[in-house]
């Protein structure tokens, strides 16, 4: 599972919500979420699963133009936890993750920037850094990428390589 998979399904998903909720009057639509991750498997190493648990909170806020449609999204996560290799119970940290992303629905792009993955060593150091920005125009790979960015394979070699 790659991070713009999860990212786009969270935004969509929300997306879709939105859409079928009319336009409060006069104002952006605020919406809050808390979420836990409980034991989810996010990535096959051969001899062992990457196992996430943690929490976090989500912010979505639309804006609409003078008819009431849709025309804009921000969405802030914020998530702290832990992954697990799920043989030996080793564990990296992964914490600070802050996810703030912005979409055009009118322009159809989309503008992520945050510290998507900040997985250390307890008292270790760095594993994976994922920030910066990243910008998309369309379903098409990004038009713009500044910060460190992996690509997602060598995310879950750097994930598997540390837990090993």
């Amino acid at each position: 599972m790659t991070i713009r998979y999860v990212l786009t399904m969270i935004v969509g998903a929300l997306c879709l919500f939105v859409l079928s909720t009319s336009a409060s009057a006069g104002g952006p639509l605020i919406e809050e979420s808390v979420f836990t991750v409980d034991n989810e498997p996010i990535a096959n190493c051969g001899d062992f699963h990457i196992i996430a648990n943690g929490s976090g909170k989500n912010r979505l806020i639309t804006y609409f133009d003078g008819n009431g449609d849709p025309i804009r999204l921000t969405f802030q996560g914020r998530y702290r936890g832990t992954l697990t290799n799920s043989v030996t119970g080793f564990s990296l940290d992964d914490a600070p993750s802050v996810a703030n992303i912005f979409v055009d629905l009118v322009e159809g792009t989309q503008t992520n920037i945050g510290a998507f993955f900040t997985v250390t060593v307890p008292g270790g150091g760095t594993v994976l850094i994922e920030a910066g920005r990243i910008v998309f125009a369309g379903a098409g790979p990004p038009v713009f990428i500044a910060g460190p960015h992996l690509p997602p394979d060598q995310q879950i070699d750097a994930l598997c390589s540390a837990l090993r």
